[in-house]
């Protein structure tokens, strides 16, 4: 798409990023008092040891112990605390940010290395090494992304700071971003194996940086603009025509959204319109698959490593949605930026994210005016993660086929997913706090990556495998139901010798039955419900929950355990207490799900 579009390109411009410039005082003048008033007293209270060096052992502390997060809590708030100063002193334009400002991007020049050390290696899925080889940057996520900070500090407060700090800034940019970018090979560019969200993400920051440089050649430039271009057709082309991302919402926001960003960077280097490329049908359904897969409030359907509080829309979720024409998504981000604040809420220190959220206050507040009513489709499928989403009678209901080698892939082939409003039915858990075991040949040791604690069957000790190979057959999704092989998702044994789940639904109620057809020869089927509410087994053939029961056509064994949510990650979405179901199954088996009236609550 992009190589067809900038064919015929013959120059690319630097980028002054002159919009965001402390010189424009229409901008920065207009932000809210209370907004600004916030920016100013996070910076005034910003912590200085957020300049402080980090040891050598800290870095080398994931290799020791798997470790992420204290080396991470230091390594951001570090780049949080530049960002929080930028803007601080672009609304105030006294200076008196500027010392604070030019110390802490010393601090970032002083390290040795921006890649962190979860990703301290050149060859993808290996062992990570322990100390950053510094002749040979490595271009991870937040290495890019720490060059992107400093290179829209420097354009933000260009003629403010001191002469030798912009040099210094340059010279890095050049020596750490751009020289490797065009003369190293990184696994995310798209030479070779499956691309996820490490090639926009990467990109888009590569792009802003690079294009900061007004010194950089028309060569130079080039080779950085065709890079790009190889990068994200190649994301391009690795999605289906129905924009479905197989990480799940949480990383549409480093996905797709960050291709918009790349996107946007490119089309102002290269005077070239971009309009053509928005109104692609798969560039509008990239854009808008997170507005599929929203459910209620900041809740939204999580596969893979996604977690069910996946971040609310902001000011680049409304651009994307604004230039790909999709107006229930831009007003849901107005509604999201204006009730729950401008600021993104997982990536809080990126500053191209944070100039874009208060450039475009005026006009989302406008947007937010409007009184608009969407209503969300009752039934969309994704063919290449063959994942359905019905919604009636309140109700929102995914079933999932796929594979178990998506990325950030969880053994969740068949399961399911349910929500009445924004109250939990049949959940999944998400993931925990990455450690080094998350992307580790360890992964699958994890429960919430085992196909045990997902709302589908198992036959113990059977149970699905990650793998390529591993996957659903024969799959069919419609307005009415699904139907799905689930055979060959789970390890080869000649006694498993066939599963398949079927879906019908019925509006009246509604209700959801699920068949699951089985043969099996020595195995006994055993069905894990993962749920908020907690289970009481009713008789011998059904599940009563607060808000939905569950009826077997057959008489069953139920057995529930109490899943303790302790992980800081999964609290974040989860209350203290999970729950999980196993029934125990005599074969092909027939159970239905229906909500509670409120006079049956």
């Amino acid at each position: 798409m992009l190589n067809e579009l900038l064919a015929r390109v013959m120059k690319v411009d630097a980028l002054d990023f002159r919009q965001y410039s402390i010189d424009n005082r229409k901008l920065w003048d207009g932000i809210p008092q209370d907004i600004a008033g916030q920016i100013v007293g996070e910076a005034e209270a910003a912590d200085p040891v957020a300049s402080a060096y980090i040891p050598l052992s800290l870095f080398r502390l994931f290799k020791k112990t798997g470790d992420r997060v204290s080396f991470e809590k230091v390594y951001f708030a570090k780049r949080r605390m530049l960002s929080n100063l930028v803007l601080a002193e672009c609304l105030e334009d006294k200076g008196r940010f500027l010392d604070r400002i030019e110390e802490a991007v010393w601090a970032l020049l002083s390290e040795p290395a921006w890649v962190i050390h979860a990703h301290n290696g050149y060859i993808r899925d290996t062992e990570q090494l322990d100390t950053p080889l510094t002749e040979r940057p490595i271009l991870d996520l937040f290495a890019c992304e720490t060059g992107e900070i400093l290179a829209l500090t420097r354009a933000c407060l260009r003629g403010r700071l001191n002469p030798l700090i912009d040099r210094d800034i340059v010279h890095a940019l050049k020596t750490r971003i751009v020289e490797p970018y065009i003369t190293d090979s990184f696994w995310w560019m798209g030479s070779s194996g499956p691309l996820n969200n490490w090639s926009p993400w990467c990109t888009q920051n590569v792009l802003i940086a690079a294009m900061s440089l007004e010194d950089l050649s028309q060569k130079e430039r080039f080779k950085v603009m065709r890079q790009a271009i190889a990068t994200l057709d190649a994301f391009i082309d690795s999605y289906g025509p129905d924009g479905g991302c197989d990480e799940g919402a949480s990383y549409y926001h480093a996905a797709a959204l960050a291709m918009d960003g790349a996107f946007r960077i490119l089309e102002a280097a290269t005077g070239v319109d971009f309009s053509p490329l928005y109104a692609q049908p798969k560039i509008g359904a990239m854009a808008y698959f997170v507005e599929a897969v929203h459910v209620a409030d900041d809740i939204y359907l999580n596969y893979a490593d996604c977690s069910p509080k996946a971040g609310r829309l902001k000011a680049r979720e409304y651009l994307f949605a604004k230039r790909t024409g999709k107006g229930d998504m831009m007003h849901h981000a107005a509604i999201d930026y204006i009730d729950y604040g401008w600021r993104e809420e997982d990536n809080d220190y990126n500053l191209f994210y944070m100039l874009t959220g208060l450039s475009l206050y005026q006009e989302i507040l406008k947007e937010y005016r409007r009184h608009v009513d969407f209503t969300k489709p009752r039934f969309l499928s994704f063919g290449k993660t063959q994942m359905g989403i019905w919604r009636t009678g309140g109700v929102t209901f995914a079933l999932k086929g796929g594979c178990n080698a998506e990325s950030h892939n969880h053994n969740d082939v068949g399961s399911i997913i349910a929500y009445l409003g924004d109250r939990p039915l049949l959940v999944d858990i998400g993931v925990e706090t990455y450690t080094k075991t998350t992307f580790s040949p360890q992964r699958y040791t994890l429960k919430p990556m085992q196909s045990g604690y997902h709302n589908v069957v198992n036959f113990p000790p059977i149970e699905q495998k990650d793998g390529e190979q591993y996957r659903a057959e024969d799959a069919i999704l419609t307005e009415d139901g699904a139907s799905m092989d689930l055979t060959k998702a789970y390890a080869a044994d000649g006694r498993l010798k066939s599963y398949r789940r079927r879906l019908a639904i019925d509006d009246k109620a509604p209700t959801f039955t699920i068949t699951e057809e089985i043969e099996v020869d020595g195995l006994e089927p055993v069905l894990t419900l993962m749920s908020l509410e907690e289970p009481r087994p009713a008789g011998r053939n059904m599940i009563d929950y607060d808000s939905f029961t569950i009826r077997f056509d057959r008489d069953v064994d139920i057995s529930t355990e109490p899943f303790p949510v302790t992980d800081e990650r999964l609290r974040k979405a989860w209350p203290e207490l999970l729950y999980r179901t196993l029934v125990r199954l005599p074969g092909t088996t027939v159970w239905t799900l229906e909500t509670r009236k409120e006079t049956e609550k």
